[in-house]
């Protein structure tokens, strides 16, 4: 098979093409240092730099206000399920997790070990459709010390981006959503993304803390997982992870120049209907998510037939188009769609639901 037409995979997910062209270029020679980015030290004016730029792109991508901190931190959004409590538990004796899903509950699961958990339900059936969610009911605890949250689920593909106002602090795991919706960073207390999606490769988190929640931290917390400690070294308390921060800084400066956040998210709207037409047009198909909580990142569709999505899976093949096998846990298919993905590429896949 040739070169693939494009790749669906959840993650690490695919590139913009000029984002890979300008890595092979800086992995012979960054700029004028004389030596690769695999060969740049954390502690160079140029690393400092990528560090300065990136924070500064995605301020303004994302209009984030001067009382929040933009930090990066080895590891993915995984180990933000660990550091999100010891950083904002405080005093408090519980924490609040809306359980929309697999990673809602992953994220629960690790936080339980250092905090008593309450969840709030986020999933409700609705007839037929077992994925709606209804924030109107749901039930927080004043006295918890946040809510955490995650508005796409992948999974599933489950999402809810418009948060009704709250008066516990919110965290929210942005790692399958950042940069492709628009999002009032205002109303959190905390965002956390591990990069592997729309913002870079694995191996880093970005995480941006409200000022007022930086010195809650437990004093049991290991150094590498301090978000007052990553604040103040700016990033660099160790030996970070210089390439990822280099391609995040990349991914950055493409989306700002290809439009910026409205754009990204107007894209992801028009390539998640037209898939989702040719879904609900085959009586092969099923997606059980209600309408208003569908992703248009994360399209996850079966069929009662597993021989009609294996023949599925076998035609994208042959049409170079990869990446499409449904989580683990759940099967199916799964195109997940983020800012690399091309309309070509979305139409060839829509194409063969069609005619499967």
């Amino acid at each position: 098979m040739d070169r693939c037409t494009h790749y669906f995979g959840a993650g690490p997910a695919a590139l913009p093409v000029e984002v890979k062209q300008q890595i092979q270029k800086d992995i012979n020679q960054y700029a004028d240092t004389g030596i690769s980015i695999l060969e740049l030290s954390h502690r160079s004016e140029q690393f400092a730099s990528i560090i300065t730029s990136a924070q500064s792109l995605l301020r303004g991508l994302y209009a984030i206000p001067n009382n929040y901190q933009i930090i990066f931190m080895a590891g993915g959004a995984t180990i933000q399920f660990d550091a999100v409590a010891l950083n904002l538990v405080g005093d408090a004796k519980h924490a609040s997790y809306l359980d929309t899903g697999f990673w809602s509950r992953k994220s629960a699961d690790l936080a339980s070990k250092y905090v008593d958990i309450k969840f709030v339900q986020g999933l409700k059936d609705s007839h037929e459709k077992i994925s709606c969610i209804e924030p109107e009911e749901w039930d927080v605890d004043p006295e918890t010390a946040y809510l955490h949250v995650t508005p796409n689920e992948t999974v599933y593909g489950v999402e809810f981006i418009d948060l009704k106002k709250m008066n516990v602090p919110v965290v929210a795991d942005l790692t399958s959503c950042i940069l492709m919706q628009d999002i009032d960073i205002s109303k959190y207390a905390v965002v956390y993304a591990g990069v592997q999606k729309s913002l870079g490769i694995a191996g880093l988190s970005v995480v941006i803390v409200r000022d007022d929640l930086v010195g809650r931290v437990s004093k049991k917390t290991p150094d590498l997982l301090r978000y007052d400690l990553h604040v103040k070294e700016n990033s660099v308390v160790n030996t970070c992870p210089v390439f990822a921060c280099y391609v995040t800084r990349l991914m950055l400066d493409w989306v700002a120049r290809n439009g910026g956040i409205k754009i990204m998210a107007e894209q992801a709207k028009m390539r998640a209907k037209l898939l989702y037409q040719a879904i609900d047009a085959n009586p092969k198909l099923v997606n059980n998510v209600c309408e208003k909580n569908r992703s248009v990142i994360n399209v996850a569709f079966n069929s009662p037939d597993a021989q009609v999505i294996e023949n599925l899976l076998a035609a994208a093949k042959r049409q170079g188009l990869i990446g499409l096998q449904g989580h683990r846990h759940v099967g199916g298919i799964r195109a997940s769609m983020y800012n690399a993905t091309p309309m070509s590429a979305v139409k060839k896949l829509a194409a063969l639901i069609d005619a499967v």
